[in-house]
């Protein structure tokens, strides 16, 4: 599997040496000192925490915080919570930039090649990359993550994890800052919630062979009641992803080759026409995408029926241009869905029952193998699959053409073993997507029409039987589903 394209090098040459007082001698006397860089807007919160932590602080920023130290601590807070990781990691990683840095966005080479909030060397990224807050935490956080595998970082303490990703000649620096990180982060009040995700994006090959599409406002005026034809031909298959309030429409053509068209929400508009996805995939015959922060993962089932994968960053480098083989054979559909930092494909095996392998993206490592999904699924021909918080909710077709469904909380109490028949006939092709606490699934009729039916997921109850989808389409052929604010 390609990892994210931040990946670094092994832990044991990341070490971020401790700056010492004299550090500054190794600038030559003639060079003057850049100033340090920004870390974001400085707010009058920050101005506010700094005021109030310097009353509490103890250690190393004792009477030392200031409104530009806020705003580079609220950096590496909300870096952190964008992962959905606990305000721990945040601790830890605001614990080391006090070691390392003073919580300073530091641009001058003092210790051999470390710059900025981690002090770190050339091996975790560019110059400007290691000064850029968001992408030095997320290389902390993956570092810390590739090694403490299975979430083992929250049971250390805090200095001994600081240490293990740093590697530092003062391994005893970190541990007397973690009370003091323990306030910075606490005083770094979350963002009010954005208002939840409402608007749902379905899109569906038509009998041309052509890409269709309509939205639904779930909190609002309900459907649009038209399918905008928005081009193509001979399209085979779909799945879409969604980054900010981006959507992002796969499809395979004729000759099986993946291509993307994006939607954006904000303006309403659509990128102008069809773009291969690198890496030049041929005779595909399915595919899925999931959504990682702005890191899409798209699976694909090649020529060979097995299962492969490639990454696309949409805030940096683009495509990795490779679809790393991983495995399997006669799979004939898939599904993906996410939990925190770990991808769930699901696939078909040629006989119809249901398999499941795990991608975790702060490792970079995958499962070993396809597990079976509990339940005793046989003959399925079509699946999807939709997160709400840790539970997956994974709906097939079965071989009676109606739908089932099963979840599966991960973390937790692990797939509930039976696959509840919830009714249709004839169905063809289904996708998934969620609003809040319900899930919306979307099926495929025998005559290409689009039906819809949702599951609550506080009370546990599905709606009473398919909808209509507005709008008159018939003899459609494959379709997806994504949501957006």
């Amino acid at each position: 599997m390609t990892k994210p394209l931040r990946t670094l090098l092994p832990t044991v040459l990341a070490a971020a040496v401790l700056l010492a007082p004299l550090a500054l001698t190794a600038t030559p006397a003639h060079a003057a000192l850049q100033p340090d860089r920004s870390c974001g807007t400085v707010t009058n919160a920050d101005t506010a925490a700094a005021a109030s932590l310097n009353t509490v602080l103890t250690g190393k920023l004792a009477h030392a915080m200031t409104a530009y130290r806020a705003s580079c601590a609220r950096a590496i807070v909300a870096t952190t919570r964008a992962r959905g990781l606990p305000d721990q990691a945040a601790v830890i990683a605001v614990t080391t930039a006090i070691v390392e840095s003073e919580l300073r966005n530091n641009p001058n080479v003092l210790d051999h090649t470390s710059v900025g909030l981690f002090q770190q060397q050339t091996w975790w990224g560019s110059f400007e990359e290691r000064l850029d807050p968001a992408y030095s935490t997320n290389a902390f956080l993956d570092a810390m993550l590739r090694a403490y595998p299975n979430g083992g970082w929250k049971t250390q303490p805090v200095g001994v994890v600081c240490q293990k990703v740093q590697v530092s000649a003062f391994p005893g620096a970190y541990q007397p800052q973690a009370a003091d990180a323990q306030l910075i982060v606490a005083a770094m009040t979350p963002a009010p919630a954005p208002a939840p995700a409402s608007r749902v994006h379905v899109s569906a090959v038509d009998a041309n062979g052509a890409l269709r599409a309509t939205d639904a406002d779930y909190a609002g005026p309900g459907w649009s009641g038209t399918w905008a034809p928005l081009g193509g031909s001979g399209l085979k298959a779909l799945t879409s992803a969604v980054t900010g309030d981006t959507m992002h429409v796969f499809a395979l053509g004729s000759t099986g080759r993946v291509y993307t068209m994006d939607a954006d929400y904000n303006t309403g508009q659509w990128s102008s026409g069809w773009q291969e996805v690198p890496g030049g995939a041929e005779g595909a015959t399915a595919l899925s995408a999931t959504t990682i922060g702005n890191r899409i993962h798209l699976n694909i089932v090649g020529s060979d029926g097995a299962l492969h994968a490639t990454d696309g960053d949409y805030a940096g480098p683009g495509w990795s241009g490779s679809w790393a083989p991983l495995g399997g054979s006669g799979l004939t559909a898939l599904a993906s869905a996410a939990t925190g930092d770990t991808m769930h494909v699901f696939a078909l095996g040629s006989t119809g029952r249901v398999y499941t392998m795990d991608a975790d993206y702060g490792t970079g490592q995958w499962s070993t193998g396809w597990q079976d999904v509990p339940g005793g699924a046989e003959g399925a021909t079509a699946l999807t699959a939709s997160t709400t918080g840790n539970w997956v909710h994974l709906s097939i077709v079965g071989s009676d053409g109606a739908l089932h469904a099963t979840d599966g909380e991960y973390g937790g109490a692990g797939w509930s073993g039976t696959w509840v028949p919830m009714g249709g006939s004839g169905l063809t092709a289904l996708a998934s997507t969620v609003t809040g606490n319900t899930m919306h699934v979307y099926a495929l009729g025998s005559t290409g029409r689009v039906y819809t039916m949702d599951a609550d997921y506080t009370t546990g109850r599905w709606n009473g039987g398919w909808q209509d989808v507005p709008g008159g389409l018939e003899g459609a052929t494959a379709l997806t589903a994504s949501t957006t604010r």
